[in-house]
């Protein structure tokens, strides 16, 4: 996996190199960022979720073993975050995201690289069932401990400004009716997505912080545990309880295995969470990823030598 996984590492660190570069261009990264997840990321989930084949017993097995796990770690996170009384509103959202939200940006980037095309389908998938929840429980999270008055016309305002659950949604929507794409607008749609997978990666890097002032070492590692190998260690679970098809509990355990989204980030500092703890536990669970990922599908027995 190592070589099939180093391209991504290699555009994560030119990422980290432009941002603490001598003179980058001012506002590069925030007008990358604020690209990346309003227009190109949107127009690469649309597509891939409007052009999926969507097989009834795998989407069955699949919504299980997403939400089921999911809400076991959500649930262990806020007993925990009930008795750290002295803990913070905005550290207690970025724990909720750092604990749930996959990097779409590092899955689809190492499916495309190292899985036969059924199990990409099938991660792909997986992340289409997934984006909407977890994006829901990082809106609800981020609204609850904003300090602001918390309604359900605000939080169903939040989810619709979402352009995350926007175009998942959507694309879902599209995939429905069974109607083709227009080539041209497909073909436009797969160039933005194209895109966004490599700015993804680059704000990746951008983002990633290598200081200790100000960290929540417990917080962190909690988080990291829960979200890397609490979360996978429950999928897996899932998957021999249900005896679910081998590729199938690939595609669910590699989905479990990712680290935080980046785009937590900027959620987390539009919406009034900690940015700081975020970044920190975007950086931290990259990095860990490098040895976690690999070791949770070697325990699956994936080959990764095609």
């Amino acid at each position: 996996m190592l070589a099939s996984t180093i391209p991504i590492f290699l555009i994560i660190a030119l990422g980290v190199w432009i941002k603490r570069s001598p003179h980058p261009p001012e506002g590069l990264f925030p007008a990358l960022e604020w690209f990346s997840f309003y227009v190109a990321f949107p127009a690469l989930l649309f597509l891939n979720t409007a052009q999926l084949t969507i097989d009834a017993s795998a989407l069955e097995s699949l919504t299980l073993l997403v939400t089921l796990p999911m809400a076991a770690v959500l649930l262990l996170c806020l007993l925990g975050l009930r008795i750290a009384r002295q803990f913070p509103d905005p550290a207690r959202s970025s724990v909720i995201q750092g604990a749930t939200r996959p990097s779409t940006y590092f899955g689809l980037a190492v499916a495309g690289l190292v899985f036969t095309d059924h199990i990409a389908g099938l991660i792909m998938l997986t992340l289409a069932i997934a984006l909407p929840l977890v994006n829901v429980v990082a809106v609800v999270a981020l609204s609850w401990w904003s300090g602001k008055k918390v309604t359900a016309r605000s939080v169903l305002r939040n989810l619709v400004r979402n352009p995350i659950i926007v175009a998942t949604v959507a694309g879902a929507l599209y995939n429905a009716t069974d109607l083709p794409i227009w080539t041209p607008l497909a073909t436009a749609l797969g160039i933005l997505g194209n895109v966004a997978l490599g700015l993804g990666l680059l704000c990746v890097g951008g983002g990633l912080v290598f200081r200790l002032e100000g960290a929540r070492p417990v917080a962190i590692l909690v988080t990291n545990t829960m979200k890397l190998m609490v979360l996978p260690a429950l999928t897996w679970l899932l998957c021999q309880l249900l005896n679910v098809e081998p590729s199938t509990t690939i595609a669910a355990c590699f989905y479990a295995s990712l680290p935080t989204a980046p785009n937590a980030y900027i959620m987390a500092r539009q919406m009034g969470g900690d940015a700081r703890l975020m970044a920190t536990l975007i950086t931290t669970q990259t990095l860990l990823t490098i040895i976690s990922l690999p070791l949770w599908m070697m325990w699956l027995g994936v080959d990764f030598t095609r």
